[in-house]
């Protein structure tokens, strides 16, 4: 790279800087009075509309999207699941294994079983799934999954990474709750106390990259914290207590559930860093954007967390419904539902052309986590902007992310119009894990609303 361009980089980062900065400023009153007129709202629960949504969430469950996985990514051959799928579910060439999703998905059949679909061999194929996890994934000399095997099981990239070995606990766990099964749990208690002595950082959570040895990534990736990392080290071990019981493993997800609030969310503007931090929770720079995806579905699963392990709701209100204040002012599609991929720390998304056009493309994921995110607040609360705004993403959901002829989410559409912008149903980071989760929580969270069992 010449000097010209070098300096021409310097000026486009430092002009962005500044728009974020004066878009930051401009918008924090304007926060509050967004939040005054939509706190207007005279919409008021109605049982049978709340009703018809959860029919339509179970069907969804039940009908789209679990079939979808169960008749495609099943590998009958090697164990496992082939997850590069296209739009009707044929394989599109990779078969190569990822940690994550291969984690996700035995979560996800494990999670149908116990919310009720008890008749449709989900446990069967969650227990395949997690035979294949411990038995071609997991590094008998050195503890811990590989990240990545091929089809037969055999390891491709041996790292260790903090990341996938937490969606590990998180399936083992579930899968243990779901069959009653000790092995699995046994193997989830294993994994993470193998993580805790290879990755944790004392009171400041847990490193999280490595090498196949477990020696941490030089510079700062070896060393530096990220807020996506901890949140779901804070899902697996909501669901690792869940199975267990242990004292332990609530001591430490009340105080990870701590760090991460106190160092991980801005203290006045409540939305999450999400830049890589430093080895102690500083951030080098004020962060240029923020995921919104990821502020909501933290608040929600803390939200979660504390109702497992009995604490107050106080404990943890503010950062909630801060979190998920935040994306409804900046993120959100009030009128049509929908949540925006990222945006500046203060300011609308529409509105932050300097960020790049990316910004208001509509990911399956963020708009599952905002699912539960408003349908949680709603809870918390009762104020009906949050109902109204459940109700709207709902809409949005049912009538552009679910592929109601295929099955399955589409992975991404058009902030405008609602039509995918890509036709692909799972790859290394997509599998039904978001989609399915969120389909749950509503049909369950519904249920207690209006008094109805999930499966009725």
């Amino acid at each position: 790279m010449s000097r010209s361009e070098r300096m021409g980089r310097k000026i486009r980062k430092l002009a962005v800087r500044a728009a974020v900065a004066i878009h930051g400023t401009t918008s924090r009153w304007q926060r509050i009075g967004a939040v005054g007129r939509f706190a207007r709202s005279s919409v008021r629960p109605d049982a049978v509309q709340l009703d018809a949504i959860r029919h339509q969430a179970n069907a969804a469950l039940a009908d789209n999207i679990l079939p979808f996985w169960a008749s495609h990514a099943v590998d009958d051959r090697h164990g496992g699941f082939v997850t590069h799928l296209d739009r009707a579910g044929q394989w599109l060439g990779p078969t190569d294994k990822y940690l994550v999703p291969q984690a996700r998905l035995v979560w996800t059949f494990a999670a149908a079983h116990r919310h009720g679909l008890v008749d449709k061999g989900y446990l069967d194929t969650a227990a395949a799934g997690a035979h294949f996890l411990v038995e071609r994934m997991w590094d008998a000399e050195v503890g811990g999954f590989h990240w990545t095997v091929q089809r037969d099981g055999r390891p491709s990239v041996r790292d260790k990474v903090t990341y996938g070995q937490a969606f590990a606990i998180f399936a083992l766990s579930e899968y243990a709750l779901a069959a009653d099964s000790r092995w699995a749990r046994n193997w989830a208690i294993n994994t993470f106390d193998v993580l805790a002595e290879r990755a944790g950082d004392g009171p400041f959570g847990f490193r999280e990259k490595f090498d196949e040895r477990w020696r941490p990534a030089p510079g700062r990736i070896g060393s530096g914290k990220t807020v996506n990392v901890h949140l779901h080290l804070i899902e697996a071990l909501t669901r690792l207590f869940q199975a267990t019981g242990e004292t332990r493993h609530a001591a430490q997800l009340r105080d990870l559930i701590d760090l991460v609030l106190s160092h991980g969310v801005h203290r006045r503007d409540f939305y999450a860093i999400d830049d890589l931090l430093e080895n102690d929770w500083r951030w080098r720079k004020s962060p240029l954007r923020t995921s919104y995806g990821h502020n909501v579905e933290l608040a929600w699963l803390v939200r979660h967390a504390i109702d497992v392990l009995g604490d107050p709701a106080d404990r943890v209100r503010n950062h909630v419904l801060g979190l998920i204040d935040h994306a409804l002012d900046f993120g959100f599609d009030h009128r049509h539902g929908g949540l925006a991929l990222a945006g500046p720390p203060l300011g609308r998304a529409r509105f932050a052309w300097y960020l790049g056009a990316d910004l208001r493309i509509r990911r399956w994921w963020e708009q599952a986590e905002m699912l539960v995110a408003t349908l949680v607040a709603y809870e918390l609360t009762r104020e009906p902007r949050y109902l109204l705004a459940f109700e709207r993403q709902f809409d949005w959901v049912w009538s552009h992310q679910i592929d109601h002829r295929e099955g399955d989410w589409f992975e991404s559409t058009h902030w405008q119009t609602g039509n995918p912008l890509s036709l692909i149903k799972g790859g290394e980071w997509k599998e039904p894990y978001h989609g399915a989760r969120a389909l749950m929580e509503v049909s369950q969270r519904l249920s207690k609303l209006i008094g109805q069992p999930p499966d009725s």
